[in-house]
Formats: structure tokens, sequence, C-alpha cells
């Protein structure tokens, strides 16, 4: 007979054991929702909930990069540590979703660790919802519509889905490569650059040409790539309190817009070195009609809701805060004329309503945020200020202050959408809590960052009981009416 060992294993054995696998499953379920595209105060949300459930307190820092999650077990203990690599970041609401339903069914005990580790390894490892070549599609016919939310025609939005569905292809075969994410982005404004200048010659040596506006392909093509960028997300963080995290995504997003300013600015020193007449002419305008300017919008938060892989309900309401955005950017228009602040109104109309139609819609409040506010992005006055800073380099007696004011008012636009989008986030904070303890408490834990904090504590005084008689009514030491404090 083969010897057996018997294990026999205590209460504090068996408590180590649970909370190195909390731990653990903590650890993953966080770097899951950073890399999928939740902000930092989610992923700090969904781990305080699971270590609340189980009865597991853990100090969690989240980076850009890593999350670390540590139990410190006292001075006779060593703690429980677990470091995880944020290795890819990548918009994918689908699963973003799913990881929140399975940190439902988690809080809610109709799952244990070990099954709750097989669905989170189930999430990481399940395909993306759409086809690489389905996305592509949808990115094209994204920059169709932008062209016609600018006033273009039927065959500018045909030339807008091809030049957009190369940069798209481009872009994706350079990251199959292992390129750096900035030349990347680069190659895409080069590209949707030379495509308008190709339609420009065809232009030009044309006896009868058809009436296209090249400005579109450029404009298309340059919020394609900047709808990627993480701003709202670095906002959100940074009003959270979440500054390492926040700087690191702001720093990424800069690096990305910096790549596209680079190609578009590139290929349009190209051209006009070789003098190409009416090289891409700035002058552009939105189409007269408000309510074919709200369809285009629509259609614009869908498709790039498609290449986020929101989920086939998610589209519908991805139309509707699209919509409902610009609605808003109209409405701020008329009110102050200023595009910066109605960029920053939109961005806010539809933070709220995402945020407080993100718990019942069952779908996550950054993406929702992010997915109608791509409309609003500044492309086209980014291509503006570009070329009238790179065409005032090239002629005498020109100064480029013109196209710097514009690049600084595009900046402030994109500045607004982000905290815009954050603030109205914010504004539904108060009514979305959770109705249960633990997860208010874990929810208002991942807040707490950002508060700001008072140099001193007001004294707070208690209510003094109702009856007179009472003893501590006649306590000089406790009665409140005689020393005039009550600590609490």
């Amino acid at each position: 007979m083969e010897p057996t060992l018997t294990l026999n294993l205590g209460n504090a054995d068996m408590a180590t054991m649970q909370a190195r696998r909390v731990v653990d499953l903590v650890t993953r379920v966080a770097v899951m929702a950073i890399s999928v595209g939740g902000s930092a105060s989610e992923a700090v949300a969904i781990a305080l909930r699971i270590t609340a459930t189980y009865g597991v307190t853990v100090h969690i820092d989240i980076t850009n990069t890593s999350v670390i999650v540590t139990q410190h077990r006292g001075l006779d203990e060593d703690p429980i540590t677990a470091l995880r690599v944020v290795r890819s970041r990548c918009n994918d609401y689908q699963r973003l979703g799913e990881l929140q339903l399975l940190v439902d069914d988690i809080c809610d005990k109709t799952i244990g660790l070990e099954e709750a580790a097989d669905r989170l390894a189930a999430i990481t490892r399940s395909p993306r919802l759409y086809r690489q070549w389905f996305v592509t599609m949808n990115i094209g016919l994204m920059g169709a519509g932008l062209s016609t939310l600018f006033g273009g025609t039927a065959m500018d939005g045909v030339l807008s889905f091809f030049s957009t569905c190369i940069v798209d292809v481009t872009v994706q075969a350079m990251a199959r490569k292992r390129i750096t994410n900035f030349f990347a982005q680069a190659a895409g404004g080069a590209i949707a650059t030379a495509f308008a200048l190709i339609v420009m010659v065809y232009m030009a040596a044309s006896d009868h040409p058809l009436p296209l506006s090249p400005s579109l392909i450029v404009a298309s093509g340059m919020v394609s790539l900047l709808a990627g960028g993480s701003f709202v997300a670095a906002s959100q963080d940074a009003l959270d309190g979440y500054v390492v995290t926040s700087s690191g995504r702001f720093l990424e997003g800069f690096v990305q817009t910096g790549g596209i300013i680079l190609g578009v600015i590139t290929a349009m020193w190209i051209g006009l070195r070789l003098r190409v007449p009416g090289y891409i002419s700035p002058s552009l305008g939105f189409s007269t009609n408000p309510i074919l300017q709200m369809v285009a919008a629509a259609v614009i938060a869908v498709t790039f809701g498609i290449s986020s892989h929101a989920g086939y309900r998610t589209l519908a309401i991805c139309a509707a805060l699209g919509a409902a955005a610009w609605a808003g950017y109209l409405l701020g228009m008329q009110l102050t004329g200023s595009v910066s602040a109605a960029s920053g109104l939109a961005a806010m109309v539809a933070g709220f309503i995402a945020g407080l139609g993100a718990k019942r819609w069952k779908v996550p409040q950054l993406g929702l945020v992010t997915i109608a506010i791509v409309p609003l992005m500044p492309g086209v006055m980014m291509y503006r200020a570009l070329y009238m800073i790179v065409n005032a380099q090239n002629e005498t007696g020109s100064t480029p202050d013109n196209g710097w004011a514009l690049f600084l008012e595009a900046l402030f636009v994109g500045v607004a959408l982000a905290v815009g989008g954050s603030f109205g986030a914010l504004l539904a904070r108060p009514f979305t809590l959770p109705k249960d303890l633990r997860s208010r408490l874990a929810t208002l834990a991942s807040w707490g960052a950002g508060q700001a904090v008072p140099r001193e504590r007001r004294r707070r005084r208690s209510q003094p009981p109702v009856d007179p008689h009472h003893p501590a009514l006649n306590n000089a030491e406790t009665d409140p009416t005689m020393t005039g404090t009550w600590a609490r």
C-alpha cells in the first residue's frame, strides 16, 4: 500500500489560501478592465467589490501599465502581494460589459472563485465580436459619415470611405508588424493627405472636374485616427485622482496625435513643394440641414461603436447618444457662439446621459461617452490649422500666427470634450450608486482619491438626548449646553 499524506489545514491556513486566490483573481480582473478600455476608478471599484464580498482587505495601486494588489496581514505575517503588467490596451467594450456581469455574479455569490477564474479566462480567450474586415468597412463608413456631416457630396463620401479604409488597413498592418504606434499614426495621416493630393492632381488635369472637396478626405482620415485616443479616460482618471494613470494616458494620446500631425504636415509640405494647383483648400463648413447633421452623427457613433466592439444592443444606444451630443453642440453654438464651449456642453450632455443609463443598459459608461463624442473631434479644425502653418512657412511675407491660434483652439476643443464628458458622468454619479452596501462602499472608495480634503475637519456637535432629566444633561463634562462642545 502506498503511503498517504493527510493534510489538515487550520482556519488560518484556509483563510490564507482563500486570500491568495482572491488577490490573484482581483489582479487579473483589474488588468482585464484596464486593457479593454476601462478607467482606473472602474477597475478599482470592480476589485474592491470582489474583495469586500470575501472579506479581504487589500491595497490597490493602478498605473497605466501595471496593477499591484496587496493584503497587509500585520507585523507577524508576510503580506500577500500580486503584480501584473497591462501588456496591451485596445477598446473592447463587449468584453468590458461581460467583465462587469462576471463581477456582479461574484458579488451576488452565484459563482465561486474557481468558476469565476474559469469565466475570466474564457472572456480573455474569446474572439472579438466583429471580424477585422467588417470593422474596416465600418471605419470607412465613419469617414463617409464625417464627409456628409461637413456638407460633402455623394462622391466626397465615396472617396472618404475608400481613403479611410486604406488608412485603417495600413495602420493595422503596421501594428501586426509591431511598429511603434507613433509611426503608424504618422503613416495614416500621410496616406489620407496623399490621397487628397492625388484627387487635386486629377481635378487640375481634368477639363470637367467633379465637384469634389479633398479637404474632407484629410479631415475624415484624421478623425478616424483621433477617435482611438484615450483623452476621455485620461480626463476621468485625472478627476478621480489617479494622476499617474492619467498622465500616462494623456502622454499616450499626445504621442498618437503628434504622429498624425507629423504625417499630415509631411504630405502637405511635399504637395506645396511640388506646386500642386489649388492644394487642399482649408475652407469647410457643416451641412445646412440640422436633421441630416444629427443622422450623420448617429451613423458616425454607430460605426465607431462597431470598431470598438460594442455589443449589438449597445449600437442603438450609441446612435441615440451621438445624435443627442450633436443636438447639444447645436444648442451650445446658439447659446455661446464658441466652438470650445459648445463642444464641452455636448460632451457633458453625453456624459450625463451615459452615466445615468449605463447600469440600466448594462454597458460601460466610459465607452458610451467615448463613442458619442467622436463626431465632435476637432479633425477639420486641426487640419485647417496645419495647412495655414505649413502654407505660411512656404510663402514669403506670410506669418503662421493665425494657424497657431487655430491649432490652439483645436486643442481647447479636445480638452473641452474630455473634461465635459467626464464632468457629465460625474454629475450623474449620485443617482447611480449601487443599492447593496458592499458595492456602494467600494464605488465610493474608488472615487475618493480625487476628492478635496479640508485643512481642518469641523467638529460635529451631536444632538442632545430628548429626555431633559437625562443624566448626561446634568453633568458638566458631558452636557453640550454647559461645555459648548460635543465631539464625536
